[in-house]
C-alpha cells in the first residue's frame, strides 16, 4: 500500500485559506452540484472553494487501495474567482496521491477568463469539455466510480469558447487545442499546428424538471487519429425525491470505435441520505470488449460540506470484477 504524499491530501484546504487571507490583508460554486462556501477572508472579488476526497477502495482486479485510487476518489482541488463587473478569472490547483496524468500527481487544472454581456459569455484558457453526464469533480458525483471506460467523454483542453443561456435554452461553441489528444485528463494537446479540436452543444428546460442536452466533439489532426463523438443525455425529476437520467455517446477515436450509454436513478429518503442506482454499458465495435457495470452507491451527508459516500460496483466483461469503497469528502 503506498502511502507516498498522503499528508498532502488534507494540506491543500489549508493552503488556500492561508493565502485568500494574505491576499485580503494586502488590501487587495455532465448534475453540477452548488458550489460550496467560500472561505469568509476573502475580499468581496475573490472566492476561494474547493474540496478533499479520500477513500478506501477494493477491486478484486486490482487489489485494496487507500489514497491512491485516483481523481475520482482520492483527490483535493482549491479553486480562485475572482470577479471585476462583467469580466471573471479562474483558476483551480488539484492533487490526485499516487495517481499521475500526463506524469503529474499534481497542478493546475483550470486556468480561464471569461467576459459576460446579457446572455452571452465569452471565456478563453484552459477549461472542461462541454461533454458528459456524469461529472469531472467528485465533489458534483453521486458516486465514486465512472460508468463508463469507452472513452467517448473528454476532459480539459485549452482555446476560446462562447456561450449563451438564458433560463430555458443554452447553446455553446468552442475551438481547441485538441478535443481529446492531450496525456491524460490535465491539458489537450498543446499543440495548435496540429490541427483544432471543436465542440458544440445545445440545451432545453423549457418543461418543467425536464433538462435535454445534445453535443459533439470533433478533432482533425495532422498526426494521430482523428477523434469525433456524439453525445446526448436527459434527466427529469420525477419528484422532489426522486431523479432519473440517461445517456447514449457514440465515439471514433481512430482504433476504437463503439457506443457507451448510462442509465441512473437517484432516490433521497431523507434531506441527509440518498441512494443511487445505475447502470453502464460500453459496447466496441473495435478496440475492446463489451462491458455492463451494475451500481449501487448509497451517500450520507452530515452537513452540507461534509458527507460519506459507499459504492458496490460489479463489471460483467471478460473477466468479472467486483467493486467496493467507502469515501470521504469534504468541501469548503
Amino acid at each position: 500500500m503506498k502511502t507516498k504524499n498522503r499528508s498532502n491530501l488534507f494540506k491543500l484546504p489549508q493552503i488556500a485559506l492561508a493565502l485568500s487571507t494574505a491576499t485580503a490583508m494586502a488590501g487587495t460554486d455532465d448534475m453540477k452540484a452548488p458550489a460550496p462556501a467560500p472561505a469568509a477572508t476573502t475580499p468581496d472579488w475573490l472566492k476561494v472553494s474547493g474540496y478533499a476526497a479520500a477513500a478506501y477502495t477494493y477491486d478484486d482486479s486490482k487489489g485494496e487501495t487507500f489514497l491512491d485510487g485516483g481523481p475520482e476518489s482520492d483527490v483535493a482541488k482549491v479553486g480562485f474567482l475572482a470577479t471585476q463587473g462583467a469580466l471573471s478569472s479562474y483558476t483551480s490547483l488539484f492533487y490526485t496521491p499516487g495517481f499521475t496524468s500526463g506524469g503529474h500527481e499534481a497542478g493546475i487544472l483550470d486556468a480561464y477568463a471569461s467576459y459576460q454581456t446579457g446572455e452571452f459569455t465569452i471565456t478563453a484558457g484552459k477549461y472542461l469539455s462541454y461533454l458528459g453526464y456524469e461529472a469531472f469533480d467528485a465533489a458534483n458525483m453521486t458516486q465514486i466510480t465512472y460508468a463508463n471506460t469507452l472513452g467517448a467523454i473528454p476532459a480539459y483542453h485549452s482555446g476560446a469558447k462562447l456561450d449563451y443561456a438564458t433560463d430555458t435554452f443554452g447553446a455553446g461553441v468552442n475551438v481547441s487545442d485538441s478535443i481529446k489528444g492531450g496525456k491524460g485528463f490535465w491539458t489537450g494537446d498543446r499543440d495548435f499546428g496540429n490541427g483544432l479540436g471543436y465542440e458544440g452543444y445545445v440545451t432545453y428546460k423549457g418543461i418543467q424538471s425536464l433538462t435535454l442536452w445534445a453535443g459533439v466533439g470533433f478533432e482533425d489532426v495532422q498526426v494521430g487519429p482523428d477523434f469525433s463523438t456524439y453525445d446526448f443525455w436527459a434527466s427529469y425529476d420525477l419528484s422532489d425525491k426522486l431523479t432519473i437520467a440517461g445517456e447514449v455517446a457514440y465515439n471514433d477515436n481512430g482504433p476504437v470505435t463503439g457506443v457507451q450509454g448510462l442509465a441512473f436513478l437517484k432516490y433521497a429518503f431523507t434531506k441527509q441520505f440518498s441512494t443511487v442506482l445505475r447502470f453502464g454499458t460500453d459496447q466496441f465495435d473495435t478496440g475492446g470488449i463489451d462491458t455492463y457495470k451494475y451500481t449501487l452507491a448509497p451517500t450520507y451527508a452530515f452537513t452540507d460540506y461534509f458527507l460519506i459516500r459507499a459504492e458496490l460496483s460489479a463489471t460483467d466483461a471478460a473477466d468479472n470484477s467486483t467493486f467496493s469503497g467507502v469515501q470521504a469528502l469534504l468541501k469548503f
